[in-house]
């Protein structure tokens, strides 16, 4: 699977800095992928100001689409499906205390709710770890939530941003990531 492409489907819009934080591939490499991509027309830079990006096409889509159903059999499937009931054992906790993080107003509040998700990242961490035997992405998740727990020290846009790397941000894109391998809509498991 074109780790890319993957990259530009979970994140739905994404910034060639954030495709090398998702993938751990170099920038060089990053911007060489997207080039061919684009010239299969299987991506398109959105032009925006506001939030600029890549995005996938239709064909891109669909492309993906097959990649992703060929990229593992059923035993793989059946483990990942397995980790993913891990996943969502603090999958509700996470975004609670995410959601209240945004309407704290004073930092002692704010420092329960750092120790909280790090609570919760000491119960994600080995799940995405044993998740990332089965395929080698999510354990890059792990990586990524705690370098966001890391830098939530010296700058609190790492808890929630959207314009970071942040531990929501990353939490989001491994659970789409779940939902997409294993063929599962939010709506359906009744996690939108």
């Amino acid at each position: 699977m074109n780790a890319v492409l993957h990259a530009v489907r979970v994140k739905g819009i994404a910034s060639e800095a954030a495709i090398v934080d998702a993938t751990g591939l170099s920038l060089g490499e990053v911007e060489r992928e997207l080039a061919t991509l684009e010239g299969d027309e299987l991506v398109l830079r959105r032009p925006s100001r506001k939030r600029p990006g890549w995005v996938l096409t239709e064909e891109g889509r669909i492309h993906h689409g097959a990649q992703l159903a060929a990229a593992h059999d059923d035993a793989e499937l059946a483990a990942i499906a397995e980790h993913y009931e891990g996943f969502l054992a603090v999958n509700a906790q996470v975004k609670t205390v995410s959601a209240k993080w945004q309407h704290a107003t004073d930092d002692a509040a704010r420092f329960e709710l750092i120790d909280r998700i790090e609570t919760l990242h000491g119960r994600a961490a080995p799940v995405l770890e044993r998740a990332g035997a089965a395929a080698e992405r999510y354990g890059r998740y792990g990586a990524r939530l705690g370098a966001a727990l890391e830098k939530l020290e010296d700058d609190q846009r790492f808890f929630v941003s959207p314009l970071v790397d942040s531990y929501h941000t990353v939490w989001f894109e491994c659970h789409e990531d779940f939902l997409l391998t294993l063929g599962r809509t939010r709506a359906g498991e009744g996690s939108e």
